[in-house]
């Protein structure tokens, strides 16, 4: 009778009856929820994000108005929300939560349609669920969490086109969806690689369908191009929302190795169902064809972590599609002995959940993680300025924890240009004309660069006294 059970309970989720996906969506929430009402300290990423959509719905111009290398549809997204709840991180969280199970389910629909698997099941949704959850930077409205939802509607039209002539509005569609993806976050633009694989392994009349999807691809960047043409900020986009991102340059919010920490569950998981792939045989000439699409996948998966800029536990979003896939060979494995199948989902289970909620403060310490170095910091020199529009001169996002972004320059990389510069006129100009429209009312100078702007800028500058306390000066004229 304990034998069935446990059969029963790892089988649970190879039926597809309507029950199953009920279960997995409380599953998924009793996961998921808990640590958004607990009062989860901020992530600096998060506060990045709002600051965004703050100054946009102030009515100032993205990349002209405010330097940022967010894209351009993700930065939308940002001042909708503002507009909707302004500073709402629940909000954020849970519209990320949403995007994390719609991407499960849809590409669970696509496995199951496309029949890619020994069987039909709901197991690709339950493992993307589980390991979408396993570290609190998922819950992170992230522009790669958006644009990957648009990756994974285009690998639906893809797999959804036939040998038949037929298939133009599904080319399009998708080229489209990869294009909306790179305007969401740009490394993604990789994708389009993939869709040139799969109109080889899915369609017909390859060079066809390769424009078809091109075409699909530009279009949303000809109508980005467009707007921002006519809002006069076309030489800053194409400076900050596409050049920018392709230097390769870093930003760790936790060390690499504490990343790799974090990410060690699902990487063992993934390594040990390539293991189990020469022990699964594939059915029909399609299921082989999809493997040989989804190892393509992985590649893309590289290089888009490689062109990112980020190298954060946020990339980790970019695995689930591959755990999901290949996941399913390795339960797949054990034929009558199941319990091993079920005694290692148990062990998963409590891992993620483990590493997610930190019981007793013991996991991160034990494991070298420092989760700190990616939450907003609450310290007394933070709280002795609220309510006020900023200008931080320095790396340090916490002083925005409850102030206003006052200038355009919210990321200090894309300030040292001009603040670094500042026996150059043209670094000078750009500043004074950046800031002359609207004054901050502090500047925070962790640079100790006031004196020399004082000296060169006195029109803006020396309206500014400083604060006795701390590196402030207050606007007093």
């Amino acid at each position: 009778m304990e034998a069935k059970s446990r059969i029963r309970l790892i089988r649970f989720f190879r039926s597809l009856f309507p029950s199953r996906w009920v279960v997995l969506v409380l599953l998924f929430l009793l996961i998921r929820l808990p640590l958004l009402f607990l009062g989860l300290p901020t992530t600096l990423s998060e506060l990045h994000y709002v600051l965004v959509g703050e100054r946009l719905s102030n009515g100032f111009m993205l990349y002209q108005d405010l330097y940022d290398t967010t894209g351009p549809l993700s930065a939308a997204v940002y001042w909708f929300l503002d507009w909707l709840a302004p500073r709402s991180y629940l909000l954020h969280r849970l519209v990320a939560t949403a995007l994390v199970a719609y991407q499960a389910f849809l590409l669970n629909f696509i496995f199951n349609r496309n029949q890619v698997h020994p069987y039909k099941s709901y197991v690709p949704a339950l493992l993307y669920l589980l390991f979408g959850s396993i570290f609190f930077e998922l819950d992170v409205l992230s522009p790669l969490l958006l644009g990957h939802t648009f990756v994974i509607l285009a690998v639906y039209s893809f797999t959804a086109i036939s040998k038949e002539a037929t298939n133009a509005g599904r080319l399009f569609k998708a080229g489209f969806m990869l294009g909306v993806a790179a305007l969401f976050y740009l490394p993604l633009v990789w994708f389009l690689v993939l869709g040139f694989f799969a109109i080889i392994y899915f369609a017909s009349a390859a060079f066809r369908s390769t424009l078809l999807m091109l075409t699909g691809f530009v279009f949303p960047f000809t109508v980005v191009l467009t707007y921002f043409l006519y809002q006069n900020a076309l030489v800053p986009f194409l400076e900050q929302g596409l050049t920018w991102s392709w230097q390769f340059t870093f930003t760790f919010g936790l060390p690499g190795p504490q990343v790799l920490l974090v990410a060690a569950i699902p990487l063992g998981i993934l390594a040990l169902s390539f293991l189990s792939l020469p022990l699964i045989s594939l059915g029909p000439n399609y299921q082989a064809r999809f493997l040989q699409f989804m190892l393509i996948w992985v590649i893309m998966v590289v290089l888009v972590l490689i062109s990112g800029h980020d190298g954060s536990a946020k990339g980790l979003i970019l695995l689930m599609p591959l755990i999901s896939y290949f996941g399913i060979f390795l339960f797949s494995l054990w034929g009558n002995r199941v319990w091993i199948a079920e005694i290692l989902f148990l062990v998963i289970v409590a891992a993620v959940v483990a590493m997610r909620y930190n019981p007793l403060n013991l996991v991160y310490p034990s494991l070298g993680i420092k989760p700190e170095l990616v939450q907003v910091q609450d310290s007394p020199k933070y709280r002795q300025i609220a309510g006020e529009k900023l200008l931080v001169l320095g790396p340090d996002l916490n002083y925005y924890q409850n102030n206003s972004l006052g200038s355009p320059y919210l990321r200090w990389d894309l300030a040292k240009p001009y603040f670094g510069r500042l026996n150059h006129y043209d670094a000078l100009f750009t500043v004074l004309q950046d800031l002359r429209k609207d004054l901050p009312s502090y500047i925070v100078d962790q640079q100790n660069l006031m004196p020399e702007l004082q000296y060169k800028l006195p029109l803006v500058f020396q309206r500014y006294e400083k604060v006795e306390n701390g590196p402030f000066y207050k606007r007093v004229r």
